[in-house]
């Protein structure tokens, strides 16, 4: 056997090829596909996207809250909303399909391999790789940024002669000024969510920079970066509805009824939660007067609307009291009271538990 017909080793498929070509170096591969795969893995540097584990934990955050609240609301139905349990299954479903692809590729980025995963998920390996590959999982999250939970009424209009949300605005907030309750309730969403600056930049499409900046009050965001930031960290655009219109001087829309004029009111009250840092039940209470009970708190602070003995004033100062000013949430408690049902003959007035 000559030296030209000595067999070789591809160093790429490891296949045994012989010399093509008596003259010349000596091939290290078989065929150029194995040498421009070869060329890549060389000169690509491989990285695990840094989302993925960010992303899974803010899935499975969405996943128990969705769970707990169809529950929740299977014990107790609201005959005026027959949809509502239906629409949180599929909102469920959703969910439960974005975790899925999330957390296959985490596992991917911690080691696993692809014929592991398919012991787990009874599918071919070549559709697995196609159907949760990197480009269709990073745009499912950028989706998912823009698609959100259910969607909100949107805030008041700008009143400029173009129609266009206001351009966000440079500010240096103080804690009096209107525009310092939003920042605060962007920070602790962030830091709540345990979400990277980076992570947040990538899934909202701003700069690293102006995430630093709408979180530090140095600018008032437009409303649509503000919507997409409360979808990244898996809260209500709504809850920051009433600390945006204020950050920017707008006055709300008229609500269109009772039942969406308490909803405001309430994502209002949660905003200014947010804003305080989202103090839990106890610390809110040791804060608060003591003529405010936990029940009413707990009433004025959820997703379902409360009994009308917790709307009265006085109850919605007292909850306000910690916050500074009450004053500053009595143009949505106006519309409350200006859709109040006329009480029937036969209502005694509200429980004395509202009051303490």
């Amino acid at each position: 056997m000559t030296k030209n017909e000595r067999p070789l080793r591809c160093q790429r498929c490891w296949r045994v090829f012989t010399r093509p070509n008596a003259t010349g170096c000596i091939p290290r591969y078989s065929s150029d596909r194995c040498r421009s795969a070869s060329y890549r893995s060389r000169t690509s540097t491989p990285t695990t996207p840094p989302h993925y584990d960010a992303a899974a934990v803010r899935l499975t955050r969405a996943v128990l809250n969705k769970a707990q609240a169809m529950a929740h609301r299977s014990q107790h139905p609201v005959p005026a909303i027959p949809l509502e349990i239906l629409q949180i299954c599929v909102a469920l479903r959703r969910d439960l399909e974005d975790t899925t692809a999330v957390a296959l590729r985490q596992a991917l980025a911690h080691g696993a391999t692809w014929k592991e995963i398919t012991e787990v998920i009874p599918a071919a390996e070549s559709t697995l790789k196609s159907h949760y590959s990197v480009d269709k999982v990073n745009k499912m999250l950028r989706d998912r940024v823009q698609r959100g939970p259910a969607r909100p009424r949107q805030p008041a209009a700008p009143k400029d002669s173009q129609g266009q949300s206001p351009a966000s605005s440079a500010n240096g907030l103080l804690p009096r000024q209107a525009a310092y309750p939003l920042s605060r309730a962007l920070s602790y969403l962030r830091r709540a969510s345990e979400t990277t600056v980076s992570s947040l930049a990538f899934l909202t499409n701003v700069s690293a920079s102006y995430i630093y900046r709408i979180t530090s009050g140095e600018r008032t965001p437009t409303w649509e970066v503000t919507a997409r930031f409360a979808r990244v960290c898996e809260a209500q655009p709504e809850d920051l509805m009433f600390l945006w219109n204020r950050a920017h001087a707008l006055e709300p829309p008229p609500a269109r009824g009772y039942t969406e004029a308490v909803r405001t009111l309430q994502a209002a009250l949660r905003g200014l939660r947010l804003a305080a840092s989202h103090p839990d039940l106890p610390t809110l209470m040791r804060r608060a007067p003591a003529s405010l009970t936990s029940r009413a708190a707990t009433a004025l602070l959820a997703d379902e609307p409360p009994g009308a003995c917790y709307l009265r004033w006085p109850v919605v100062r007292d909850l306000l009291a910690l916050q500074g000013n009450p004053e500053t949430i009595r143009p949505p408690w106006t519309q409350v009271e200006s859709h109040t049902p006329t009480p029937r003959a036969d209502d005694h007035g509200p429980p004395a538990a509202a009051f303490g």
